[in-house]
């Protein structure tokens, strides 16, 4: 194959490689939208609640959104430095 195929080639790939990045990203700052929401509704709720077994069934299930957000964000994180260090390397 010729060199300028090749290299055609690998843009394609290249950039295939990168929609599919840019998609991940997108989906999940939706998905943390949707988790911040839904932890809001939880705090509201909580305000509300008097029962002890509700509060306590309240607060587990706002550790375990809150823990999924924290992980979504620290992936959110590397996303956004592994393409900041791909722009640097690509000027």
């Amino acid at each position: 194959m010729a060199t300028n195929k090749l290299l055609e080639k690998l843009r394609v790939l290249l950039g295939a490689e990168r929609r599919a990045q840019i998609a991940k990203y997108e989906s999940i700052k939706q998905v943390l939208k949707k988790l911040k929401k839904k932890e809001n509704a939880l705090k509201g709720k909580l305000k509300n609640e008097t029962g002890v077994k509700a509060c306590k069934q309240l607060k587990k299930e706002m550790s375990v959104i809150s823990a999924q957000r924290k992980k979504g964000m620290k992936i959110l994180k590397e996303l956004k430095e592994l393409k900041e260090l791909k722009k640097e390397n690509n000027p």
